[in-house]
């Protein structure tokens, strides 16, 4: 039986710990799905004034509110709520809220997808 050489062995854990390195220096930061998410549903561009860290700030607080979803039109509203404060006049008709409501949930707080689901739900 041959005996690897130091050298090839040498060159595969190199070659190993730079694809670990690579590949962890290529994840995604905390809510950059989130925003390129609502960058391209935001045809309005409704959101255009808030910078990427105070869209997701935005994301977390309607995630926050979704204990306090009773139904789709007060979960509306509620939304409605959290982006008004952000300094954003935003009329409950515009449809980036549900997506905002959708895309926070699944993107940001997946432990609370279950709140969002149960306004779907019929019982």
């Amino acid at each position: 039986m041959k005996k690897i050489p130091i050298f090839s062995f040498v060159i595969f854990v190199v070659l190993n710990i730079s694809v670990i390195v690579f590949f962890n220096i290529n994840n995604d930061t905390f809510g950059e799905t989130f925003i390129n998410q609502i960058k391209v549903a935001d045809s309005n561009n409704t959101l255009s004034e808030l910078s990427d860290e105070e869209l997701v700030s935005v994301g977390v607080a309607i995630c926050e509110s979704s204990s306090d979803w009773v139904d789709d039109n007060i979960s509306l509203e509620i939304i409605q709520s959290v982006v008004s404060k952000s300094g954003v006049i935003i009329s409950i008709e515009d449809r980036i809220i549900p997506i905002l409501r959708f895309q926070s949930s699944y993107e940001l707080c997946p432990e609370y997808v279950e709140r969002l689901e149960s306004l779907f739900i019929e019982k």
